[in-house]
């Protein structure tokens, strides 16, 4: 079992495939995006899958695809395919914000991944275009009905916006629960520039919590039935739906984290809102040995803190884009 110096399991590896993004979310990205890199800065899929395979062979069994949008990347649905087959690869799943789903769902079902997380924080269309700045919420709801046709197991990640859709909580509960999906609601994390945006809009999953409790009880569900991740999962009886929350600030959650990070530009990231990672794209490309390789994947789990540092009166650090959110 691979462990870090505290003693958790690292298992879990979240994989940025490129830093761009189809959406300008405000929590997430500049209005006018960010500097993209290069295709040639960019880790090619063939040394995606090279650095998964020594991952996997030191025990890490999970992988999430992420972007930026990762359904941006030509041929996406490739590298899922890739990286289901790989042996001691026990988990793949896609983190996506729906607006291409519809359009790739048959390669996504070809590449024989079954699971998704499909990011949408408003069931309204006006309040779509002012959370993403871009897009079409119908693209989106037309995405998830393709997964849920096709039988994909889909998750719905909602980030929380006080004062914007923190009306909708029940209506997500609905929503799920007619559609037969998991709903997750999501605490705002400071990631962008704007300290105003991060305390006005800020609403703890307690808050959140308190408002479903209309619907009936929540009661506690083994969390690893439904995911990799921090996630923890409640059953509303009542109505027969499924809720998870993240919680970031106002319950860290690192005790038990059992993840790492590449960036599609290769570093690797022991956390999230690591200072600094593990370059593994520049040892790759001088044809370094994979003992090497290993030695600095195994630094990385080394450097993950005890916890993170988030806090609301913080600046961001990173942009989610940059770092597979």
């Amino acid at each position: 079992m691979l462990t870090d110096r505290y003693n958790r399991k690292v298992d879990y590896l979240r994989i940025s495939a490129t830093d761009r993004c189809n959406l300008r979310c405000i929590y997430c990205m500049p209005q006018d995006g960010i500097v993209q890199k290069a295709p040639s800065e960019i880790l090619s899929f063939e040394e995606i899958i090279r650095i998964t395979k020594l991952c996997a062979s030191i025990g890490i069994g999970k992988i999430k695809i992420s972007g930026g949008e990762p359904l941006v990347r030509k041929d996406c649905f490739k590298l899922l395919k890739s990286l289901i087959n790989l042996p001691n690869i026990k988990d793949v799943s896609l983190t996506t914000n729906g607006m291409l789903v519809k359009k790739y769902i048959k390669g996504l079902k070809n590449s024989g991944l079954k699971k998704m997380n499909i990011s949408m924080d408003t069931l309204d269309a006006q309040k779509f275009r002012r959370i993403t700045r871009t897009g079409k919420l119908i693209d989106v709801l037309n995405g998830i009905d393709a997964a849920i046709e096709e039988g994909f197991f889909v998750k719905l990640n909602v980030v929380m916006l006080k004062g914007i859709n923190d009306d909708e909580i029940l209506k997500f509960a609905k929503f799920a629960q007619e559609k037969q999906i998991i709903v997750r609601f999501i605490e705002l994390m400071p990631m962008t520039d704007n300290r105003l945006l991060n305390r006005s809009f800020y609403m703890s999953c307690e808050e959140i919590k308190n408002k479903l409790k209309v619907l009936g009880s929540l009661k506690p569900i083994d969390t690893e039935v439904f995911g990799n991740g921090p996630a923890r999962y409640y059953k509303i009886e009542e109505v027969s739906v499924i809720v998870g929350f993240i919680s970031p600030l106002s319950c860290k959650f690192c005790l038990h984290c059992n993840r790492l990070r590449l960036t599609s530009g290769g570093i690797l990231m022991p956390c999230l809102v690591s200072q600094e990672g593990v370059d593994l794209k520049d040892p790759l490309r001088n044809n370094q040995s994979e003992e090497e390789i290993l030695s600095l994947i195994k630094k990385a789990i080394l450097f993950k803190p005890p916890e993170h540092n988030l806090v609301l009166s913080f600046p961001r650090q990173y942009l989610m884009s940059q770092i597979g959110g």
